[in-house]
């Protein structure tokens, strides 16, 4: 194995040890906010925990990871966990607890992300820790990380976070209809902003935001 191929497995590993973090925390979020709202479902299956094997997903989590570790290509790094399960007919009140339990993921990435960059700009300030160069590099890949997850789930499409949200913004029975006219296009029309590479327009000036914290 060359340095160059060796160099970018071992920065891809690092890169995953931050996205199976990050995931564990979004997915312990949707779940501990459903049994606040009043759905134990996903606690009686043990998802309310920061160990990450209640949260794999054999594909999203290890194969599709891996590989793109170990086979480098310029896509970034990605995955999924396996989705919590929600029971909205538990909930009091199910506009406000579907909306509740689905931006619970994405605020958990978002609060990850201002940890991070807290941390980094705690370390480059501590002479013994300024120069150990993984660590501040793990920081940002932890905070870049979960900023894509964050922005990316929040799109209203389903069956990603952001539709969810729309339940307390515009009502129940409109949210219902737009999810099941929507619903079984939601993996189409993904496909279809990847290919015309709308997530990158949409990324890429938060991207450039959150490297100003690192330089």
């Amino acid at each position: 194995m060359n340095s160059g191929l060796g160099m970018k497995i071992a920065i891809g590993l690092m890169q995953y040890i931050a996205l199976l973090f990050s995931l564990t925390i979004h997915e312990s979020a949707h779940a501990l906010s459903a049994h606040f709202m009043g759905d134990d479902t996903a606690k009686h299956m043990g998802r309310i925990s920061l160990n990450p094997l209640n949260h794999i997903d054999p594909v999203g989590t290890v194969i599709i990871p891996l590989f793109m570790i170990f086979f480098p290509s310029s896509i970034p790094l990605f995955g999924w966990a396996k989705p919590v399960p929600v029971n909205p007919l538990n909930f009091q009140d199910r506009e406000k607890g579907i909306s509740l339990v689905s931006i619970a993921g994405p605020f958990s990435n978002f609060v990850l992300m201002l940890i991070a960059i807290v941390l980094y700009r705690i370390v480059i300030k501590v002479p013994f820790l300024y120069s150990f160069q993984p660590l501040q590099l793990f920081l940002f890949y932890l905070a870049a990380i979960n900023l894509i997850l964050a922005i990316f789930n929040l799109l209203p499409i389903p069956p990603l976070d952001g539709s969810g949200v729309l339940a307390k913004v515009v009502g129940l029975k409109n949210y219902e209809g737009y999810v099941s006219k929507i619903g079984p296009y939601g993996f189409l029309i993904l496909l279809g902003l990847i290919y015309f590479n709308v997530f990158d327009i949409i990324f890429r000036p938060f991207y450039y935001l959150l490297l100003r914290f690192f330089t």
